[in-house]
């Protein structure tokens, strides 16, 4: 086979992997960001496209990065050892990658929620001072 062949299937394996992992992280990431986001349901779907927006960007942006348009150092006419082991980084790179950010961002959803969910209470304290005083006295106190 020669060495352009495996080229464009690795490139299409990276490519149908961003396709088919991107909906499925989102799929059950969907209820975990609905608990982080619950104060404000708005923000937490804004904030989720958002996310899609960056995880198609940085992996197309990777797929890009480490496409190659003419044989390495190594390869020959056609498919050896090193191309193939060059292929196979590509593909562990991007399943790192994906791994290392999937899980900053399930660790730092509850920081980024609660930090949100404080500026919205900030701007509702400021808007109505008087209730939100109401609101955190507690059951039978006098006011």
């Amino acid at each position: 086979m020669e060495w352009w062949i495996l080229e464009s299937v690795i490139t299409l394996v990276l490519v149908a992997v961003v396709l088919v992992l991107g909906p499925l992280i989102k799929r059950f990431g969907r209820s975990y960001a609905a608990d982080v986001f619950r104060g404000n349901p708005r923000t937490g779907k804004s904030y989720m496209v958002l996310m899609d927006i960056a995880y198609y960007l940085i992996f197309t942006a990777y797929i890009l990065f480490t496409a190659n348009f003419e044989p390495d150092t190594g390869w020959a006419a056609t498919v050896n050892a090193a191309q193939v082991e060059g292929s196979l980084v590509r593909l562990g790179g991007m399943l790192l990658v994906m791994g290392v950010l999937h899980g900053l961002n399930v660790l730092s959803l509850p920081v980024i929620g609660r930090l949100l969910g404080l500026g919205r209470d900030l701007v509702q304290s400021a808007a109505a001072p008087g209730v939100a005083d109401r609101e955190q006295d507690p059951p039978g106190s006098a006011s």
